[in-house]
C-alpha cells in the first residue's frame, strides 16, 4: 500500500532533513521557512531531528581544537567522507 502523495506545497520529511542547516542558519526565504515550520508543527519526528541538530551545534560550538583528539577528528572525517559519497551517488 502506498502512502498518499504530499500536496505540492508541503515539505516531506526527507526534504526537511536536506535543508535543516539552511533553516538553522537563517538562510531560508520566507516562503520556504513557512513550509518548514508548518511541517514541524505536524511532524514530531522532524521536530526531534531539528532539536538534535540544535543541541549538536550548541555542544560542538563549545569545543576547542585541543579538546578533540586526532582519533576523534579522523573518525569525523570518515563519517563526512561516507556521507558526502552517499549524497553524490
Amino acid at each position: 500500500m502506498t502512502e498518499p502523495a504530499e500536496p505540492a506545497d508541503e515539505l516531506t520529511c526527507k526534504e526537511l532533513v536536506e535543508v535543516v542547516t539552511a533553516y538553522l542558519d537563517g538562510a531560508m526565504g520566507d516562503a520556504d521557512r513557512s513550509r518548514f515550520e508548518r511541517h514541524l508543527g505536524e511532524c514530531s519526528g522532524c521536530t526531534a531531528v531539528v532539536s538534535q541538530f540544535r543541541t549538536t551545534i550548541e555542544i560542538t560550538g563549545r569545543l576547542t581544537e585541543e579538546q578533540v583528539s586526532e582519533k576523534q577528528r579522523e573518525a569525523m572525517r570518515g563519517v563526512f567522507r561516507r556521507w558526502r559519497g552517499a549524497t553524490t551517488s
